[in-house]
């Protein structure tokens, strides 16, 4: 793995937690369609109680063919939708990261 994308973000008080992880089943199912492997951390120390969903690549390319393929879907982009209309979520953020050998 040397690419690795993370979005980060919170269940919103008096939000349906179940809900929300049935959400991220979903989507990880969408990911998983275009050969990613997705999943999902528990934010422990630090920032506790957010929750990380992150995608690990071999490469840029392998990162950005799953991207096309996933954004072009309808199914995600309906997913998109559903999931910001039931405001079980608050995004934190999203980043994009590539290994460094040292």
């Amino acid at each position: 793995m040397n690419i690795l994308v993370q979005y980060e973000f919170r269940p919103q008080p008096g939000s349906n937690f179940i809900n929300l992880i049935e959400s991220v089943k979903v989507v990880a199912a969408l990911w998983r369609k275009y050969g990613a492997e997705p999943s999902l951390w528990s934010v422990n120390v630090g920032e506790a109680g957010n929750l990380s969903f992150t995608v690990p690549f071999a490469t840029f390319a392998d990162y950005g063919k799953c991207m096309d393929a996933l954004t072009a879907d309808p199914d995600f982009r309906l997913w998109q939708t559903q999931n910001s209309d039931a405001g079980n979520g608050q995004w934190i953020r999203s980043n994009l990261y590539r290994h460094m050998s040292i």
